[in-house]
């Protein structure tokens, strides 16, 4: 009985503003009425559940300079398979220092440039290789996933088997 009178009080109210100012106004009357037909269902609506708190980014440390290496290097490799340019630009050079002060500090800062090479082995070595001229294009991607995760693991092995 409820809606049948909200019905017959929107029709009413149509008909008024018809009669007052023809076609514009049954469009004012129905813009105000799909508003408060909105904020009438909004009202029935439960109140939105609060959100979880964020758990604590790496910025949000104490100390801002701690485990800043780490954070470095974590995102020069999230970034790596963007594009093979940012790539060259920035993981290579990360990823060939990492490899060189791996190498010094096992075989001493004087080491042979070919250990470097047999270390990473011939089909990671151009993907560490400073030599290497880098690529400008921003749109192709840089290496697969996994490939990373292997670099990743031959540099671990590097520093555990001192």
């Amino acid at each position: 009985m409820k809606a049948f009178a909200v019905v017959v009080a929107a029709g009413c109210a149509l008909a008024a503003g018809y009669l007052v100012a023809g076609v514009p106004g049954v469009l004012l009357i129905a813009a105000a009425l799909a508003v408060l037909g909105l904020a009438a269902l909004r009202s029935g609506l439960p109140a939105a559940v609060p959100p979880r708190p964020r758990p604590a980014k790496p910025e949000d440390l104490d100390d801002p300079g701690d485990f800043a290496s780490y954070r470095k290097i974590a995102n020069a490799l999230s970034w790596a398979g963007v594009s093979a340019r940012h790539y060259d630009s920035v993981t290579r050079p990360l990823l060939a220092r990492l490899l060189a002060a791996g190498l010094a500090e096992r075989y001493g800062p004087g080491h042979d440039p070919a250990l470097a090479r047999a270390f990473m082995g011939e089909r990671l070595w151009p993907l560490v290789d400073t030599g290497r001229p880098g690529s400008r294009d921003s749109f192709a991607p840089g290496p697969d996933p996994a490939v990373l995760h292997e670099i990743a693991d031959r540099l671990e092995e590097l520093w555990r088997r001192r």
